[in-house]
């Protein structure tokens, strides 16, 4: 398999793992009365919000490797 082929999949896992991580943090703190889902999604759109129009790093990363 092609360098680019397992990075790509070790970058799928890894967002996988992630995705599990956060998912059952957010059910943990459901069960506690802590946070509810409805909260959970205006945060993230709160934030993503927030964030338009910054500089994000990949796009910097990304620019770099575009260079060499």
């Amino acid at each position: 398999m092609s360098k680019k082929k397992n990075l790509t999949r070790e970058l799928a896992e890894e967002l996988d793992s992630l995705d599990m991580m956060l998912s059952s943090l957010v059910e943990v703190l459901e069960k506690k009365g802590i946070l509810t889902e409805d909260e959970w999604e205006k945060q993230i759109k709160a934030n993503i919000e927030k964030s338009s129009g910054k500089t994000k790093y990949r796009d910097i990363q990304f620019a770099k490797e575009g260079q060499t």
